[in-house]
This record gives structure tokens, C-alpha cells and sequence, in this order.
């Protein structure tokens, strides 16, 4: 698909739109907005935007802006121009267009049946260092200092400047995973279920319970934003891997890769893909402790703890003197023995959902 839209976007699209006498430019994001010549960092947008929504779906995606500054009849004829010219190249080869998605949803469909450990799909992104120089069409500007912002602000001229900057446009995978053969999903997580059906995945359901192996994840050094994000508190984190038997009741949701909109499931699904539903704060339940001991109760259970197992007082007063925040915390000093007790509530922040890699019976 990608190379479709650089073959016809990119080789014609766009330079028919420039010859129309609109001016084109990827989405700039410049390093300095007040000195362009330190240059551009691209934009790799999320499945949260438009873009990098329907890649997942083995479709092509252009977001046209048009920039404010630009008088609004030469925004309507530049985005008028760009469609026009894009609904040409689709007409005149129709067949480039439906061979691409029809490629690219054999591959999503043929990698599903089968898990392997070694396969990666990527589910993040991060700039290289690799640069190129990049033609800007600018226009004059200066800074002057503000009596407002107690900052320097740019002031914009009318006169066209043509700068070469650098362009930082080159990406290697931050994160990626072994797709499983499928997720399962508990019947309680019901707004998570919603969100599948909304997207239109191929989900089915248990008639009974099914008691399987499964991989999952363990979520470590939980961290909250400090307000809300689009209404929603967003948990930042780190994973570790779990395996582990689990029993799942009747009514789970079992969501198999084997179909198209499966790169759709993995990024909604997978933790720490960036617009993942743990990211959108659909699990935040996971990370709340239900569960707590009492002082008076804890404190004797933490005497009897270090009286019955010695390397666990070597490893509390060794905690006691590299951390002085935690010595002068009652509270965390009896949480210490708690976590560490039968009583623990071993699901808090255990990942509900369960990775199915090997091919097992379920009661569907």
C-alpha cells in the first residue's frame, strides 16, 4: 500500500498539484519555530490520527491541511486541486489501487493462522539521526523580543525565502511484537468489547468456561499523567512478559488474527502500542489495590514474616537504609510485608487479557 500511494501520491499526485500552481509540502514539524534553518522532524502519525488509522486497515490515507495563514480562497482551490488530481490517477488505473489492497489484506490474512515467535510486527516508531537536506518554500521572517510572552516572536514579511534545512524524516521501530493466534477477553471488560465491535472485528464468544495456557503481561512502574487527555487518564508503564494458566468464563471474547482487520486488533490490543486501550485508560481498574491490611493486624504479620524467614529481614533493612523516603514511611514499610504475604492481591496490575500462541480447544 505504501508503495502505491509514493508511486501515484507522491510521483503524481503532488506535482500535478504544484504545477497547478498550489504550493505542496509534507506536514512540517520544525525543530524551531524560531529558526527554521535548525530544520524539520517528520511526523509519524498514531492510529489515533486518520493516517495512521487506515494503514491498519490496508488502505491508503492522505490528510490534506492547508494553512491558515494562506488566504481562504487559495486553501478551498489548493485542497480542490488535490483532489481532483488524486480522483484522476484512481479513474484512470483503477486496478493499481484495488491490487494493492487486495495485497495487502492476503499477507494480514495469511500471517494470522500461525504464530511465530521470531515474527515481529512493529507497533511503534522513533526518528533516526539520518538527515537530508530539504527545499522549504518559506517566507521572510525576523524575531523581535515580547513585552507579552517574555519571548522572542517571529514576525512574518510577504517576501518568498527559499531555504535548504535539514530534514529528519528517517524512522526505525521503537517497539514491535509477536502477533498471537488470538486475544481473549473476559465478558466483564464490556466498553473493551464495544471498542471491537465499533471497529468491526471478527470476535466470538465462549459457551462455557475454558480453562487455557496464555501469555500475558505484568504491568510494572505504573505512572499517571498529571490531568486528563480528550476526558480520558492515560497510565504510562512498563511490561513484563507472564505465562500462565487461566481460567476464562463463559461469555469471553476470543478475537482471532486470522482476518483482515487483524493489525487493527493487535494495535488496540497490545499495551504498549501507542493508542493501545490500556494507553486510553480502559484497564485503569487493573492498577486500583482493592485489597488492605489493617496496622495492627499487618504489623503482626510482619513479625512473623521476619521471624520465619531471615532473608527477608536482610532484605528489608537493606531497603531501610538505601531508601530514606520509605524508612520515614510507616505505611510503606508495612505494604512491604503485605505484598510480599498470601494475601496480595496477585491480579492488581495483571493484564486481563490473555495471548493465545499454541492451538487449543475452545468452547466456542
Amino acid at each position: 500500500m505504501l508503495a502505491w500511494e509514493r508511486k501515484v501520491i507522491d510521483d503524481r499526485v503532488a506535482p500535478a498539484t504544484e504545477a497547478a500552481g498550489n504550493v505542496v509540502s509534507w506536514y512540517l514539524e520544525f525543530i524551531d519555530n524560531r529558526d527554521l534553518t535548525k530544520g524539520i522532524r517528520d511526523f509519524n502519525g498514531s492510529p489515533r490520527f486518520s493516517t495512521g488509522y487506515t494503514p491498519l486497515r490496508n488502505r491508503p490515507g492522505i490528510l490534506i491541511e492547508t494553512h491558515m495563514l494562506k488566504p481562504y480562497r487559495l486553501r478551498v482551490i489548493g485542497t480542490y486541486d488535490f483532489l481532483r488530481f488524486t480522483l484522476e490517477e484512481v479513474n484512470r488505473d483503477p486496478e493499481s489501487l484495488l491490487a494493492a489492497g487486495r495485497q495487502a489484506e492476503e499477507k494480514t490474512l495469511a500471517d494470522g493462522p500461525t504464530y511465530d515467535p521470531a515474527r515481529r510486527f512493529p507497533l511503534d516508531y522513533e526518528l533516526t539521526e539520518k538527515v537530508r537536506p530539504y527545499q522549504l518554500k518559506a517566507v521572510e521572517y525576523h524575531t523581535e523580543a515580547s513585552d507579552v510572552s517574555g519571548a522572542p516572536r517571529v514576525i512574518f514579511g510577504t517576501r518568498a525565502l527559499d531555504l535548504t534545512v535539514p530534514m529528519y524524516d528517517d524512522f526505525r521501530v521503537k517497539t514491535a511484537v509477536a502477533p498471537p493466534l488470538f486475544y481473549i477477553v473476559p465478558p466483564q471488560w464490556k466498553d473493551v468489547i464495544g471498542v471491537l465491535q465499533a471497529h468491526g472485528l471478527t470476535l466470538q464468544t465462549t459457551k462455557e468456561q475454558a480453562t487455557i495456557d496464555v501469555e500475558s503481561y505484568r504491568f510494572l512502574n505504573v505512572k499517571w499523567a498529571p490531568g486528563p487527555f480528550e476526558g480520558r487518564f492515560m497510565p504510562s508503564f512498563k511490561i513484563e512478559t507472564v505465562r500462565e494458566r487461566r481460567s476464562f468464563p463463559a461469555g469471553s471474547v476470543i478475537v482471532p488474527l486470522a482476518q483482515e482487520w487483524a493489525k487493527v486488533a493487535i494495535n488496540l490490543l497490545e499495551p504498549e502500542a501507542p493508542d493501545s486501550l490500556v494507553r486510553w485508560g480502559f484497564f485503569n481498574a487493573t492498577f486500583e489495590q482493592k485489597e488492605y491490611g489493617e496496622d495492627y493486624v499487618a504489623e503482626k504479620l510482619a513479625r512473623e514474616m521476619l521471624t520465619s524467614n531471615p532473608q527477608l529481614r536482610v532484605e528489608f533493612e537493606k531497603k531501610l537504609a538505601s531508601d530514606p523516603s520509605f524508612a520515614a514511611n510507616p505505611r510503606a514499610r508495612l505494604q512491604f510485608f503485605y505484598q510480599r504475604s498470601p494475601y496480595w492481591d496477585k491480579q492488581m496490575n495483571l493484564y486481563q487479557v490473555g495471548r493465545i500462541v499454541s492451538t487449543v480447544r475452545l468452547p466456542l
